[in-house]
């Protein structure tokens, strides 16, 4: 009698399989018991063989959302299947609909002697599942009905008598199907790889990149707060380098993280001390990024300029760092153009790592004049990132299978040659399944670690750009935050000291154009635009009611308001509508302390009285306008001071003369009462 496995790895008769489920939810409780009696009774759940024996098990679990079935598919043991030994595929079906779905019939399809190329893999992965099947069905088993929310997980099996693999080293395609009454419903392909007796198999040197960085920040300086979250022991950058040290993997560190810690001095977080001690200690081939991870291409591709440079005085202190690599540059997914690529090619680069839908050459190391290049494979490196961000253990499955298949097609077809795989930038890893990942990877027959992607005699092709359509939206902010910068600059010469703005706005620039956004890359643009427009907003005339100017010649008080953490100087200037008031002084400087208000007072002569309105203005020493110009009414009373000066001279001689005539009355009335005596 044939087997079967439940999910624990017992072995069963396979007409009667046994199964658990859980309740999805507490509705569903009388559904999941009748499906429950059903599978314990052998109905609903009926394996059929096409290969000698078929092994499945069956457990259920709570999934969450609506849509339709989804299924995914895990070879065991990283798909690798050796002559004598079962094939093995995890299946986990979840229903995420409102309905439930009706019996499901799971079927694994296996091309079993044709080893599949990297580019046969590639489309294998990447090109819809109705656009090529495998009609050659290996395991079979058909699934109860699935209540809404509920998921089961089944594995199917084929013992080594019946595996259908044979031939020569390399990936096989595989992919499984589920159906509901006969109508497809779900689709997920995966990759074994065939291992036959006494191979000795042909080996790709894999080396991984990761990122030291802290995505989806947009202040120039990380604070105190940021580092102890980051470098505490369980964050992001303590995690990743717990993952990465020591192993093959060249780390592009961010500079902001090191130029943070220092600027903090005494006040840095202990742990972020210690990060940069654990850091230095490492043995992993290291280079320097740009400012927050900034992208190099996208200002090339936005406006022909290359990446600005960070100015912070004293920066180069600040982020000094022995790495072990020098000239070393990591592109995104940014299109990148042969302009572009010209344009890298500056003194003191070196090595390009640069993503495959750019290069039209497939050759792993390529060259751009001077420069190397490291082509990645895309495909390889989205397996390699879904595993290293899979939030479930069959997730993880899948992927390291999927990366296991591609790694042994691109050894098979040109081995020796190296293999770069770079890691997500956009969001940090779990460090468990990044290291598992890594570990797991480097373990395969076909790969070796290797600590240095490339040697001076490593074969090389010339690199051609292929034409790609870019991200317009995104081109066009970066256009929009390259212009902001540039009159930030311009603003900034109020400033005292103009770095003082400068060099924050660079550094917050860089941020903006960090290759850590991801999907939210033109919001980080645009805020960097908005914040832009509200510094150039933040000194500005305060607004006043009406002015009575009661004298000929006044001087005419303006109240200006600077939100700056700097001091800053301008000029003020009065404009009358009329003639009716003369500007003794057309511009007035003034010098506003940081976060502070100050009155600046403009001389001006009025020479008939009425209602006079003025436009009054700041600008910077070069003429240029500064902050929005307000409106003010003047009410002239031209000769009022002097008519009250008059009459408060007569009032006070009046005063003076009715005192001295009391006081002299005194006198005369004590004489004349001392003569009577």
């Amino acid at each position: 009698m044939s087997t079967e496995q439940d999910h624990v790895g017992r072995r069963v008769s396979a007409p009667r399989l046994r199964t658990q489920r859980r309740r999805a939810a507490p509705r569903l409780w009388l559904s999941s018991m009748l499906a429950l009696a059903a599978l314990l009774c052998g109905v609903g759940l009926t394996p059929t063989l096409s290969a000698p024996a078929v092994g499945m098990a069956l457990t259920s679990t709570t999934a969450e959302g609506e849509g339709s079935l989804q299924l995914r598919a895990a070879p065991a043991a990283t798909g690798i299947v050796r002559a004598g030994e079962p094939l093995s595929v995890r299946v986990t079906l979840t229903n995420s609909g409102l309905t439930a779905s009706g019996a499901i019939t799971v079927t694994l399809g296996v091309d079993g002697l044709n080893s599949a190329s990297p580019q046969r893999l590639t489309e294998w992965f990447t090109e819809a599942p109705e656009a090529d099947t495998l009609p050659t069905v290996v395991a079979q088993a058909t699934v109860s009905a699935l209540d809404p929310g509920s998921s089961a997980v089944l594995d199917l099996i084929v013992p080594a008598e019946g595996a259908p693999l044979g031939g020569a080293f390399g990936a096989r395609l595989a992919e499984v199907n589920a159906s509901i009454d006969g109508r497809p419903v779900a689709t997920d392909r995966t990759a074994l790889v065939w291992i036959p007796d006494e191979t000795v198999t042909p080996t790709t040197a894999t080396t991984f990149v990761a990122a030291l960085t802290t995505p989806g920040e947009s202040a120039a300086f990380l604070t105190a707060d940021d580092l102890a979250r980051y470098t505490s022991e369980v964050g992001a950058l303590t995690r990743t380098l717990d993952a990465v040290a020591g192993l093959p993997v060249v780390v592009g560190i961010d500079p902001r993280i090191i130029g943070s810690i220092r600027a903090l001095g005494g006040d840095a977080p202990p742990s972020a001390t210690l990060f940069l001690e654990r850091l230095a200690l490492i043995s992993n081939d290291t280079f320097l990024l740009p400012w927050a991870d900034a992208d190099p291409v996208a200002t090339l591709i936005a406006a022909n300029t290359a990446l600005p440079a960070q100015e912070v005085s004293g920066i180069a202190d600040l982020t000094s760092w022995p790495t072990t690599l020098r000239g070393w540059s990591w592109l995104g997914a940014t299109p990148l153009t042969a302009d572009a690529l010209a344009d890298l090619a500056a003194p003191g680069q070196d090595v390009l790592i640069i993503p495959d839908t750019s290069l039209s050459n497939s050759a792993p190391v390529q060259t751009a004049g001077s420069l190397r290049v490291l082509r990645v494979d895309a495909v390889i490196a989205e397996e390699a990132q879904n595993a290293s961000l899979a939030e479930s253990q069959q997730g993880f499955d899948r992927a390291v299978a999927r990366l296991s298949g591609l790694l042994a097609a691109s050894a098979q077809s040109t081995p020796a040659t190296p293999t770069v795989i770079p890691f997500s930038r956009q969001a940090p890893a779990g460090a468990d399944r990044l290291i598992d990942t890594i570990v797991q990877t480097i373990s395969l027959p076909w790969v070796t670690g290797s600590a240095a992607p490339i040697t001076p005699d490593t074969p090389t092709a010339e690199a051609v750009i292929l034409p790609a359509a870019g991200d317009e939206l995104r081109t066009a902010a970066v256009q929009v935050a390259l212009a902001a910068e540039s009159a930030d600059r311009v603003f900034a010469e109020i400033a005292v000291a103009p770095s003082d703005i400068t060099d924050i706005r660079r550094l917050e620039l860089l941020a903006a154009l960090s290759l850590g956004w991801g999907e939210g890359a033109t919001d980080a643009l645009q805020s960097f635009a908005t914040a832009s427009a509200v510094l150039r907003s933040s000194v500005q005339i305060v607004e006043s009611s009406d002015i009575t100017l009661l004298a000929d010649r006044a001087s005419l008080p303006i109240t200006i308001q600077n939100q700056l953490d700097v001091a800053v100087r301008v000029f003020v200037r009065v404009d009358p509508d009329t003639a009716q008031l003369q500007v003794v002084n057309g511009d007035v400087e003034t010098v506003i302390e940081p976060r502070s208000q100050t009155r600046a007072l403009v001389p001006v002569e009025s020479l008939t009285n009425g209602q006079v309105g003025i436009t009054v203005s700041l600008h910077d020493d070069q003429n240029r306008s500064v902050g929005e110009p307000t409106r003010v009414s003047l009410n002239l009373r031209a000769g009022w001071e002097t008519v009250g000066t008059i009459a408060v001279t007569a009032a006070l001689v009046l005063l003076l003369t009715w005192g001295l005539a009391r006081d002299i009355r005194k006198r005369r009335l004590r004489r004349t009462s001392e003569s009577t005596q």
